[in-house]
């Protein structure tokens, strides 16, 4: 008698857990836990623009374009910084809080960013993009 009822709970606990949803894979690339990423597989397009424009008579120097992840794995809380530079090489400005408009990548997907730079003088000839972080877990 025993055996019967232990069979039967085992077999309703077996139901329960395969519709409780507790097995179901929730990420997008239908995966668990962190994914292997590398940040150097997330670069800059060929068609970065940037420029200088005028706003309320501030000056700024822009930069714009996209990111493109080219991990095999989604890329999640992207981090960019960017500085400006001078003719003689010398830091005009440091932008930490780039834009862009997906902070979470898909794999081999892409990002617009921009950033923009008080440039008071017309100084800035040159810019670094630099991405500084990215994790492979939501």
């Amino acid at each position: 008698m025993f055996k019967k009822y232990f069979i039967v709970i085992l077999i309703l606990l077996t139901v329960i857990v395969g519709i409780s949803g507790c097995t179901t894979k929730t990420t997008t690339n239908g995966t668990f836990g962190e994914k292997n990423i590398s940040i150097d597989s997330i670069y800059l397009s060929n068609n970065t623009t940037a420029g200088n424009f005028s706003y309320n008579n501030t000056k700024y120097y822009y930069v714009q374009g996209y990111l493109i992840n080219n991990n095999s794995n989604d890329v999640f809380h992207v981090k960019v910084n960017a500085t400006a530079y001078d003719t003689n090489g010398n830091v005009v400005a440091i932008n930490d809080s780039t834009y862009l408009q997906l902070t979470n990548i898909p794999a081999k997907g892409i990002s617009l960013f921009d950033v923009v730079f008080n440039d008071p003088n017309n100084n800035i000839v040159r810019y670094d993009i630099k991405i500084v972080n990215a994790t492979g877990t939501l």
